[in-house]
């Protein structure tokens, strides 16, 4: 029996081999350079201060020491300044300031709304009682007025004008029975009136011819003559009116 050997190239292994090691090591190597430049490498740099030492002023040049002190020297050489350094706050410090702050603005708008509630109220005790002051106003004008129309209504009232009192109450009388031809009629007539307030006499002295217009001021003079007051100190009192349709004017009396 024939046992065959199987024979091994070793030639070509070997040169796989190498390929292959070769291939491995190239990716290692691509892999590094990728891995550097996604990651570059964290390097800190001090900075280096350089300070020029001169020759500082001297009290006696020949014997070359120096007018300052040491301390004062050193302070001169050093360019420089240190910085400051900073304190860090407390943690309970910003939440601090923020209640103090909040407690203030607070106080401040509690201060604005309580002078704004004083001013409102100031302002409606103001129309409060001007509102009152206006009431009154109106009332005294009221009784004023109720007062001036009873003095006039009677007539006899001290400082009233009598022959006023009697001329208002023809007019009153007159705009009722007013009634005329003619563009302007006119009437003057001469009024007696007794002391107990009685028409006595009633004279034409004076008329435009308007026989309407006449007739008119007759009917009003017995018309108001139902109202008359009597005359003042219980005298006969007597005065004459020029009736036109636009009103009444007071003659003479006596």
């Amino acid at each position: 029996m024939n046992t065959r050997v199987a024979k091994i190239d070793t030639g070509t292994f070997a040169c796989a081999s190498f390929i292959t090691s070769a291939v491995i090591h190239l990716a290692v190597f691509l892999f590094l350079v990728w891995w550097g430049r996604l990651l570059p490498p964290q390097i800190t740099i001090q900075e280096t201060y350089f300070v020029d030492v001169v020759n500082l002023p001297t009290v006696n040049p020949r014997s070359g020491s120096s007018s300052l002190k040491p301390p004062e020297a050193t302070a001169m050489i050093s360019r420089d300044p240190m910085p400051a350094m900073v304190v860090p706050s407390p943690p309970g410090a910003a939440s601090k300031v923020v209640a103090k702050t909040s407690r203030q603005e607070a106080a401040e708008t509690e201060s604005a709304f309580e002078e704004r509630m004083a001013r409102l109220e100031r302002n409606s005790e103001a129309r409060h009682e001007e509102s009152v002051l206006e009431k009154l106003r109106s009332k005294m004008k009221a009784v004023s007025s109720q007062k001036t129309a009873k003095l006039a209504a009677s007539g006899v009232e001290a400082g009233s004008n009598y022959a006023n009192y009697i001329k208002s109450r023809l007019e009153d009388a007159l705009k009722i029975t007013s009634s005329y031809t003619t563009k302007n009629p006119e009437v003057s007539v001469i009024l007696t009136i007794s002391a107990d307030g009685r028409l006595s006499r009633m004279k034409i002295e004076r008329s435009s011819g308007d026989a309407a217009f006449e007739l008119a001021v007759r009917r009003a003079i017995d018309l108001a003559s139902e109202k008359f007051t009597a005359p003042p100190n219980q005298s006969i009192f007597e005065n004459g009116f020029v009736f036109k349709p636009k009103g009444i004017s007071n003659g003479t009396s006596r």
